[in-house]
């Protein structure tokens, strides 16, 4: 094992240009000289000397240049921030232009936000249910939300006259509805649909209750 205890991995650049520096003051001085004459020297000192000069130039240059790289990010920081400022008062300006108007506002070149692709026609709602309730009359009903509706119609009947026609009871935009003034004892029939962006959907399953 070496006597040297260099750790040159563990050294930085100016650590390594410090030492080096060290090294050949003193490897040119006594007792150096008288232990290691310097035209048996190896490598030799001309050519530590060059290695030296090299580190320590490449050194300094790069100390320089991360300096000035620092100060480049400084002001391209500022830059940046005033332009963020630029873009964005021109984006609201020629939205408040033409605030709805697409074609104007692509011409500008700015990207615009995806607009939402309407969806189509609505599912029938699922499990509808029937629930009377302790009041004279009155029927609770329950369907599963329909992604993209925004209002739901319900329509009831008298179930045992097949040939009574369905009648309107409400719209509602939740997927609940209490019927109410119902006759009591009669059984009735319920169906509901959703609307959505593109119309109406389809007709749910009845669901059948006796009015209390």
């Amino acid at each position: 094992m070496s006597k040297y205890k260099l750790e040159l991995s563990r050294k930085t650049t100016q650590e390594k240009v410090a030492m080096g520096s060290q090294h050949l003051t003193s490897s040119g001085e006594e007792p150096a000289l008288t232990f290691y004459p310097v035209a048996n020297r190896k490598p030799t000192d001309a050519q530590m000397q060059t290695a030296q000069d090299n580190l320590s130039t490449a050194a300094t240059e790069a100390d320089n240049a991360e300096t000035l790289w620092k100060q480049k990010n400084v002001v391209r920081s500022q830059r940046e921030v005033e332009w963020d400022a630029l873009i964005t008062a021109r984006a609201a300006h020629f939205e408040s232009v033409t605030p709805k108007n697409l074609e104007a506002l692509s011409s500008t070149g700015l990207p615009l936000r995806n607009t939402p692709s309407p969806i189509g026609h609505l599912p029938a709602p699922a499990d509808l249910r029937a629930k009377p309730r302790a009041g004279s009359g009155e029927v609770d009903l329950r369907c599963r939300a329909v992604k993209g509706a925004k209002i739901y119609e319900w329509e009831f009947k008298p179930h045992d006259d097949p040939n009574a026609p369905w009648q309107k009871l409400t719209t509602t935009t939740g997927a609940n509805y209490r019927a109410t003034g119902l006759t009591p004892g009669t059984l009735y029939a319920f169906q509901v649909r959703a609307f959505g962006a593109a119309g109406p959907g389809d007709w749910s399953d009845e669901a059948v209750c006796r009015a209390p």
